[in-house]
């Protein structure tokens, strides 16, 4: 599209320059010519202004979808700037899991097993039995999280996507589900983040990232247009955890959402 754009911006510049010569020239050569021949010029000179207008408008019309196409991409890079300072704000406050996690992970959040975790995803009827992180494991896992430090979200894929499933019944296998899914925000993967933030409360119930991922299903569901959805995750974060982060965050949001 840029080469056609120079060459109709040069074919416009050379008609403008020679139009104006041409004209001159028949000025000065009408007296010697026949009626016919004058008229013959005139008017493949009204034909070269006709087609010099129709340049312009298309040079026009060119600049402005050129203006469009620079928003746009201006409009998504900024977009994804604000994305990855979002993720790399949350990650700072990341624990680094030296030591075994405590017993909240393995304890489930409400008292009687048989109700819901939210409207939308029933939690398992007993917590599940984790196991404490291996050295082993949490080399895999601290390899995996400082990816996402170094903003190489491809690379973090695919080792939180190798952790969850080498160590499915680990204690930090829930945050790399949340992680997961967080990178899978990042590229622009919303429906494969649901999936991931999904796992976290139905296969972790009462973990530390439960909250955020209800936060995150009520954010991402708004923005593939499922509001009901989008209404009850964030309401039900609100109800089973008032005083948390989340929770201000899901009744900031809540108060957008139409």
């Amino acid at each position: 599209m840029i080469y056609k754009d120079v060459k109709i911006r040069s074919f416009a510049m050379a008609l403008c320059f020679t139009a104006p010569f041409a004209l001159a020239e028949i000025q000065q050569v009408s007296s010697g010519l026949s009626p016919n021949a004058a008229a013959d010029l005139l008017f493949q000179l009204d034909t070269l202004q006709q087609e010099v207008q129709s340049l312009r408008g298309q040079l026009e019309e060119q600049g402005h979808e050129l203006r469009l196409m620079k928003q746009s991409q201006r409009d998504r890079y900024i977009d994804l700037d604000k994305r990855i300072s979002l993720l790399m704000s949350a990650s700072l406050s990341e624990p680094k899991y030296i030591s075994a996690p405590t017993p909240k992970t393995e304890q489930p959040i409400i008292q009687t097993p048989a109700k819901k975790v939210n409207a939308l995803i029933a939690s398992p009827l007993a917590p599940v039995n984790l196991q404490p992180p291996t050295e082993q494991s949490q080399q895999s896992y601290n390899d995996a999280y400082n990816l996402i430090r170094q903003r190489k979200f491809d690379e973090a894929e695919v080792a939180f996507t190798k952790f969850v499933n080498d160590f499915p019944n680990n204690s930090l296998t829930g945050n790399g589900y949340y992680w997961l899914g967080e990178v899978k925000l990042v590229q622009g993967k919303s429906r494969e983040a649901i999936e991931a933030f999904s796992t976290v409360l139905q296969n972790f119930p009462g973990h530390s990232k439960e909250q955020d991922s209800l936060y995150k299903l009520g954010t991402v569901s708004d923005q593939l247009g499922d509001t009901v959805k989008a209404k009850s995750y964030l309401q039900d974060v609100i109800r089973r955890f008032p005083d948390s982060k989340a929770a201000k965050l899901s009744a900031g949001y809540l108060s957008k959402i139409k």
